[in-house]
């Protein structure tokens, strides 16, 4: 090995691969940047978007950058209303979302919120 100034030179064979870097650096695997797909939550009868606040933070903490929407309706009393209502409702504030999603949403529902989202989403579910 040379030395220069006290210092030791690498050997030949390393300088020949010095051009190459670039495409290791290519090669190497990035890091995880994809976004997950959106989620959607909705709550059950008698309750309210508020009650999912501690889940949505838990979304946001574990998977920061995932989109994530709790449905703010028919909360408390207005869960009562005719479940054709609120499926209408709940069309409207979920195909937008599933439109800007094409690889598509991630839906977590509870009680009487699965049944009024299941009827906007099953001709869009490819598998359960």
């Amino acid at each position: 090995m040379l030395r220069l100034w006290g210092q030791r030179l690498p050997a030949a064979w390393v300088l020949l691969l010095l051009p190459f870097l670039p495409l290791l650096l290519l090669a190497a695997p990035a890091p995880h940047r994809a976004s997950y797909k959106p989620v959607i939550v909705v709550h059950g009868l008698f309750d309210s978007s508020y009650s999912f606040r501690h889940l949505l933070e838990y979304i946001n903490e574990t998977h920061p950058g995932t989109v994530v929407t709790v449905l703010d309706l028919f909360d408390g009393r207005e869960s009562l209303r005719p479940l054709w209502e609120q499926v209408q409702g709940f069309r409207e504030a979920v195909v937008p979302i599933m439109a800007k999603a094409p690889q598509g949403v991630h839906l977590i529902c509870y009680s009487q919120g699965r049944h009024g989202l299941l009827e906007v989403a099953v001709p869009h579910l490819h598998a359960v």
